[in-house]
């Protein structure tokens, strides 16, 4: 039986300094990225382990919002110089087989974005119409997919959040804010179509998702288990989910190690 664990990566099985939480030691920590030198992100010897440690017969496939860069700098997570067989990238735009994208699933999440105009040219005019205040630092896009907004979290309105959401969904894109970034997301691209597209490659039997955050949630609401970590975005919203997610009951760095022994024992208990 095989089983796919599809998992997020940051705030989920990797951490940096600021969101770990302090209920770790620094000797626990294994760094697992580094950028310009200097360390960004780490797992627990614990979580590390746990994860290289899962059965032969389970699948991982690392799902994130990150670029294909930013991913590549995340070495850590995979056990000797090999990736991961399968990664999601772009939030599910870019699926990677054997490090390569495949262009045929792309092209198509390309071709669904021009038909239903949610691309990066039709948004900018309305970016910049409702986000031109001193809180926003930067505007960044990602390889033309989608776009963030770097804020400054001590300045950013709140209690606005969602009117900015009803505003860009009518127009075809979604919110998310994850630390002190916020995503404007197309609605073609989501993490659980792609996640669905390699388990059927992979003819995946059952399959376990973890994540944080809203742009998480269509992904654990499509896999047989969902795993969502109790700090991130998607709890402290109230969203709801269904009954096969779980909430951790740990927060932080602590929470990867939970999400990862859970993991271990559903796919033990499908077996």
């Amino acid at each position: 039986m095989t089983v796919l664990f599809a998992s997020d990566l940051d705030q989920t099985l990797i951490y940096s300094r600021r969101s770990m939480g302090s209920e770790v030691k620094p000797e626990d920590l294994i760094e697992v990225e580094r950028y310009e030198g200097k360390p960004q992100s780490y797992m627990t010897e614990q979580s590390q382990t746990a994860l290289w440690e899962l059965e032969p017969d389970t699948v991982f496939v690392p799902v994130t919002t990150r670029t294909r860069e930013q991913y590549e700098r995340v070495t850590g997570i995979y056990e000797g110089n090999e990736p991961p067989q399968f990664a999601i990238i772009s939030n599910g735009a870019v699926i990677l087989e054997n490090g390569e994208p495949i262009k045929e699933w792309s092209t198509d999440i390309r071709r669904q974005c021009v038909s239903r105009k949610t691309i990066i040219e039709e948004l900018m005019p309305v970016v910049h119409q409702h986000f031109n205040e001193d809180w926003v630092l930067r505007v960044r896009q990602a390889e033309d997919w989608f776009v963030y907004l770097v804020v400054d979290r001590a300045r950013f309105p709140e209690e606005k959040i969602g009117f900015y959401t009803d505003i860009f969904r009518e127009i075809g894109w979604s919110l998310s804010l994850q630390g002190r970034k916020l995503y404007l997301m197309p609605e073609s691209i989501t993490k659980a179509a792609a996640m669905e597209y390699v388990r059927d490659r992979i003819n995946a039997d059952y399959v376990i998702a973890a994540g944080d955050s809203l742009l998480d949630l269509d992904l654990l609401e499509s896999a047989d288990a969902g795993l969502l970590a109790a700090h991130g975005e998607a709890v402290r919203s109230d969203a709801e989910v269904s009954d096969h997610i779980i909430v951790t009951e740990e927060k932080g760095i602590k929470a990867g190690e939970e999400i990862l022994a859970k993991v271990a024992d559903i796919s033990m208990q499908s077996k």
